[in-house]
Order: structure tokens, then C-alpha cells, then sequence
């Protein structure tokens, strides 16, 4: 298990960023900045329209049910575990495509259109998290509105948008790590809710592979950027970002239980969320794991 909190040393630093940058451009393909698409990944995707997966039979989550309670802060009444996991993936979705679409109001995504820049990629990679969660909720016969995150959520945002570098990053590690221990958990409750159906199950498998195998790339980058002192700040707020996180996104809670949500968060383990998938990005082959930093 890698310690995201133990800072990196100016070559590892400068290794890391060449790798993942070569990752990025084979894994991705080449960046479209103006229509937020990528040359080896839209071809992907255009694949996965080609051939739709739906669940069939009586819909184990109500059009009706969830489009009340998808515009409320807490839902009102006690819902089953497939219209809380609907939800939850709603409301990530919902947050997601918030932050990316503050960050290009602002002009932030728009400096860093340079294919030569690993944020390039983030950023486009963020705008396809969108679309796949999206596709998922497709998949069990849920059409989302989109509407923006609660105002806290905006808050929390649009500061990490706005801070300098130096002080934002801590707060989009802290964001990013905690993304992977949702996207985990969603993931692993997808499997105990729809595996009734092996072929709509292997759908959104396959587009939550996604989004994990980019989130843990977007963890190891973020971490890159922080000096020891970054990662000790990251390592403190890391609870109370997860809980304000979180808190904004209840049904989280109810799914899951307060106390599991926030062990799977302070774990930080998210080498282990991206495991299965082999085209995965390995930051570090065991022995630099275990170099201390200079």
C-alpha cells in the first residue's frame, strides 16, 4: 500500500510526471480541448453506443421516485437500496460535472489546454466521468436532469478552483482520494444489487473501470504536486473534506453507514481500488516505493 502522505523526492517527482504524461497520451489519445474529447477514448465510447446494454424486466428503481428525490436534500421517506444507489451516483455526477464546468467558466481549464500538461488530460477526463455515470444510471432505466450540487458543495468547489495552487492542492487531494473511496464502494454495491443480471452488471463494470483507473491517476498526480509540508495539511483536512463531501450527499450514509464511509475515505488505499484493472498507472515498481524521499 503506498503512504500518499510520505512526499516524493525532486527526481521521483520528475519520473512520475514523465510516466504518467506518457500514459496519459497512450491511454487517452490525443486532447481535444474545445470539444472535451479524446482520440483513442471517444472511439470507446462510440463502441459502447453502438451496442447498449439495458436491464430488462419490472425497474428496479422508479423514474418518478427518484426524480423527487434527486431535487431534494434528504430524501423524505425510506427508500430502497437500488433508488439510494441511483442517487448517490446522481449526485457524484452531479458534483463532478459542477467542478469541470466552474473550472472552464473561470478560465482555469482553459490555461491548460497544452497536450503537454498532464492537467489537460485531468480535465477532459473529468468531462467523460459525466458521461459515464450518466451511462450507468442509463443502464437501470434512469434518465438524470442535471441540476447543481447543494451550496455547500458549490462552496467547497469553487474555492479549491480559486485558491492558489499552493493552497488549493491539499483540498483537491483530500477531493480526489476521497472520490475513489466513493466510486469503490458504488461499485462493489452495484455488484450486490444487479447481479441478477450478468450483462447490464458487466456494462456498468466496465464503465466504472473508467472511472476508478482515472481517479487513482488523478490521486498519485495530485500528491505529486505537494511538498511534505502539502501532504501533512492533506493528511489533517482529509476527515473534514470527506465529511463535507459526504455530508452534502446523505444518501451516501444510508447506503452505506456513516462509519464505513468514512473508513474507506481514511484508508487512502486507492492503489487497492484500482487493482483489477491492468491498464491501471503504476506510479512507482516496488523498490522506489520504499526509497525514502530526499
Amino acid at each position: 500500500m503506498t503512504d500518499l502522505f510520505t512526499p516524493l523526492s525532486p527526481t521521483q517527482k520528475a519520473d512520475f510526471h514523465r510516466r504518467y504524461l506518457a500514459y496519459l497520451r497512450g491511454r487517452d489519445g490525443e486532447p481535444q480541448w474545445q470539444s472535451h474529447t479524446f482520440s483513442v477514448r471517444e472511439a470507446f465510447y462510440q463502441e459502447l453506443d453502438r451496442r447498449p446494454v439495458l436491464r430488462t424486466g419490472a425497474p428496479v428503481v422508479r423514474q418518478d421516485v427518484f426524480d423527487r428525490h434527486h431535487m431534494r436534500y434528504r430524501p423524505g421517506e425510506k427508500l430502497d437500496a437500488p433508488t439510494l444507489w441511483a442517487l448517490c451516483v446522481a449526485k457524484t455526477n452531479r458534483s463532478e460535472r459542477f467542478g469541470v464546468e466552474y473550472a472552464h467558466s473561470i478560465g482555469t481549464a482553459e490555461r491548460n489546454g497544452d497536450p503537454g500538461d498532464p492537467t489537460t488530460y485531468i480535465g477532459i477526463e473529468e468531462f467523460y466521468h459525466t458521461r459515464i455515470l450518466r451511462d450507468a444510471l442509463r443502464v437501470i432505466g434512469i434518465e438524470m436532469e442535471m441540476v447543481d450540487p447543494g451550496l455547500g458543495h458549490q462552496w467547497l468547489i469553487k474555492t479549491m478552483a480559486r485558491l492558489p495552487k499552493k493552497l488549493g492542492l491539499p483540498l483537491i487531494l483530500c477531493g480526489e482520494i476521497t472520490g475513489v473511496a466513493m466510486f469503490h464502494l458504488l461499485l462493489h454495491k452495484a455488484r450486490e444489487l444487479f447481479a441478477d443480471q450478468p450483462e447490464p452488471l458487466a456494462r456498468i463494470e466496465e464503465l466504472f473501470a473508467q472511472i476508478m483507473v482515472d481517479e487513482v491517476g488523478h490521486v498519485h498526480y495530485a500528491r505529486s504536486q505537494l511538498d511534505g509540508a502539502g501532504l501533512a495539511i492533506a493528511k489533517r483536512l482529509l476527515p473534514l473534506v470527506a465529511r463535507g463531501i459526504v455530508d452534502g450527499m446523505p444518501e451516501y450514509y444510508e447506503l452505506f453507514g456513516r462509519e464505513r464511509m468514512m473508513e474507506e475515505v481514511l484508508r487512502a488505499d486507492v492503489d487497492a481500488a484500482a487493482r483489477p484493472y491492468p491498464d491501471r498507472f503504476i506510479p512507482f515498481d516496488t523498490d522506489e516505493r520504499t526509497r525514502s524521499a530526499a
